[in-house]
């Protein structure tokens, strides 16, 4: 039976539901995951369109069927978001769209990130780079947004760049439950591992997907592979053996629209590649996900 977890209480093993029924444990894998953080950047909420729940993305497609010829499009991945391939595959795949649609649109791209898809190696930066000069995309790296008004994005490089649609991806910030907790120490509800997925401050809690620290890509597929890692390492736990670390998500598929799309493998074999193969793979990895939880 599925419940929510209204407070964790780790020093006495246990959690309270929101019927206040306790559940005791003698190990715990946290996957609460993340939620967005609007309220963390000045005048963005309800400004910047969302695609992170069935009815934010629905509004957006609605609104984004409104548009009209020459409305000014903004497209950003804001500081501290973990997951910022979401950012890309929308800004290509828009751009489809309005090229399906023979509208003109003048959009423009900006990012935290040092340079594009920053961490994910060269030839995915420099492929990226191709295509943003092919579509007569303008990007900023390495920007922060300082606050949104109305019509406008204020970043901190002093641009001030208008808009008429704008989909901004937030930093995240941890469940309530996190957050509220006494006993955890936490950066706005985000929980700090070890490379075991173990609590730094309580070795019979494991935290897994966007409710920990761990650096690297937050995909569902790393999250599946940390929710893994964490059982098998329980049973290690219990048994006194020595514990696993993380092997960090080496492979990454990205949507590029009319491109197909990008495969890019890193670690011991650096491989990149794009077209309709991995655009393909995509498209199969979703089918899998949808058909395994459903």
């Amino acid at each position: 039976m599925e419940k929510s977890v209204k407070s964790l209480m780790p020093k006495q093993n246990y959690v309270i539901c929101i019927d206040n029924e306790i559940i005791e444990y003698d190990y715990l894998i946290l996957a609460s995951g993340a939620s967005p953080d609007w309220a963390r950047i000045k005048g963005i909420e309800g400004k910047s369109a969302s695609i992170y729940d069935i009815s934010s993305a629905l509004k957006t497609r609605k609104r984004l069927e409104q548009i009209k010829e020459g409305e000014p499009i903004g497209i950003g991945v804001a500081q501290e978001n973990p997951n910022q391939g979401i950012a890309y595959e929308f800004l290509f795949e828009l751009d489809t769209y309005f090229n399906e649609r023979r509208i003109k649109c003048p959009m423009t791209f900006f990012t935290y990130e040092k340079e594009l898809f920053d961490g994910n190696g060269k030839e995915s930066t420099e492929k990226l780079e191709v295509l943003m000069a092919e579509k007569q995309i303008p990007y900023y790296c390495n920007v922060s947004i300082e606050q949104v008004d109305d019509g406008k994005v204020y970043l901190n490089n002093g641009e001030r760049l208008p808009y008429s649609f704008l989909l901004v991806l937030p930093p995240y910030k941890g469940k309530e439950c996190t957050r509220s907790s006494k006993d955890f120490k936490h950066e706005n509800g985000i929980l700090p591992v070890h490379e075991t997925l173990q609590s730094v401050q309580w070795e019979n809690i494991y935290i897994v997907g966007d409710a920990n620290n761990i650096k690297g890509r937050k995909t569902g597929r790393a999250a599946e592979l940390q929710g893994v890692l964490a059982a098998e390492n329980i049973v290690k736990q219990i048994h006194h053996e020595p514990l696993q670390s993380f092997q960090h998500d080496t492979l990454y598929l990205m949507e590029l629209g009319k491109e197909g799309g990008m495969f890019i493998k890193q670690g011991t074999l650096k491989w990149t590649t794009s077209g309709m193969i991995p655009h393909m793979m995509k498209r199969a990895f979703e089918k899998y996900y949808l058909l395994k939880f459903s």
